[in-house]
């Protein structure tokens, strides 16, 4: 009931602080869309076409009008295209207006969009964004995360579990046995699946046959593979490290609350740097409304002493919020102007190890970022 009252919660003030700017607001959508961690078993592919140097920010989209989309950013052009899988795609879809693109990643060459809340997962090539396969009913009716496995086997969370899924195919198996419930993330680190469900909390399973490996209890944000090999995570009031090999669990603690994921969920606003062994957490206000960054350096609780990052006044972070780019060593930010809705959408690009504010980037309109998305 709790779940569904908050989701019921986010969705009407969405539409209650969206309604009156309705027709502005699809007029700027229509305009919009006229304009142009370690892999075993993998070799990723050379990725090529238009969409290949840069990174994109996918968007929920507006609740009860539109379908979300992806917006592309191009380091060579230093600009963001618009909705690029309609671009590449004029007659698809990514689900209807009740459906909420939540969350995309791509790999071995392709990007795998999830729509929740009824929508589909749909597969594209991960250069020119042209659709390559789709599962149009997802269990549950309701998909979240996916993550490849090698090149034959995904896994995808949902509201009542895991499941596996055949690639290329794209055929869905028989739900994995010991997770249950609404689950999120997912993360592989070499022979180990970390999956966080609400009602098992944080579950490791063997790579190869799924069977559960370990539980480690209830977490709010996850996951970030940290440089050091570890698996970094936070329940209500710590953050968790989990050592992959030996399953040995540890707990620092952070200088603020968590709020659970589960309301309304959204990819975990949690990251890490590949170049130095650093952890980055947004502090959020519930599923959204923060306005700082902390990073903390594993072996130094003095490092959250102090928030790394605080956005500009009238900023809110929104959706996963933070993201690690591993090509730039920057972290791509992503927010409104208010506190849970608002349709001036910033992207800021930080440097990871000084958070220097290198660029800021703006998009008006309904869109509602859900979570930057970066090539392999």
């Amino acid at each position: 009931m709790k779940k569904q009252l908050f989701s019921i919660l986010a969705a009407g003030l969405i539409l209650f602080a969206a309604s009156c700017k309705k027709e502005d607001a699809l007029s700027s959508l229509d305009s919009q869309r006229g304009n142009a961690v370690a892999k075993t078993n993998v070799t990723n592919a050379l990725v090529t076409g238009k969409y290949a140097n840069g990174f994109f920010i996918a968007n929920e989209g507006w609740f009860g009008h539109g379908t979300g989309d992806l917006h592309f950013y191009s380091y060579s052009g230093d600009s963001l295209v618009y909705d690029v899988y309609h671009q590449a795609n004029p007659t698809g879809t990514l689900g209807g207006a009740a459906n909420t693109l939540q969350y995309a990643t791509i790999f071995n060459g392709k990007l795998y969009i999830v729509v929740k809340a009824g929508g589909p997962l749909v597969v594209t090539d991960a250069g020119t964004l042209v659709e390559t396969g789709r599962i149009t009913t997802l269990p549950g009716n309701d998909g979240h995360a996916f993550i490849g496995v090698d090149a034959s086997r995904g896994l995808l969370s949902a509201s009542d579990g895991v499941y596996p899924v055949s690639l290329p195919s794209l055929a869905v198996g028989t739900k994995v046995a010991g997770v249950s419930g609404y689950t999120g993330d997912l993360l592989k680190i070499g022979s180990r699946i970390f999956v966080l469900s609400e009602s098992d909390g944080i579950v490791a399973l063997n790579s190869t046959t799924y069977a559960v490996v370990k539980k480690f209890g209830a977490a709010n944000l996850a996951f970030a593979a940290g440089k050091d090999g570890a698996v970094y995570a936070t329940n209500t009031d710590s953050i968790i490290r989990i050592d992959p090999v030996s399953l040995a669990r540890t707990a620092v603690k952070l200088p603020f609350a968590v709020p659970s994921p589960w309301g309304a969920w959204r990819h975990a606003a949690i990251t890490s740097s590949t170049q130095e062994n650093a952890i980055y957490i947004v502090r959020n206000n519930g599923f959204a409304g923060g306005t700082q960054l902390y990073r903390y350096i594993p072996g130094t609780p003095a490092s959250l002493s102090t928030p790394f990052i605080t956005l500009p006044t009238g900023q809110y972070f929104y959706g996963a919020g933070a993201a690690y780019n591993k090509a730039k060593n920057e972290l791509v930010i992503t927010t409104l102007n208010g506190a849970y809705t608002g349709n001036i959408n910033r992207v800021l690009i930080y440097d990871a190890t000084t958070a220097t504010l290198k660029k800021t980037l703006t998009y008006n309109g309904w869109f509602f970022p859900a979570m930057p998305v970066f090539h392999e």
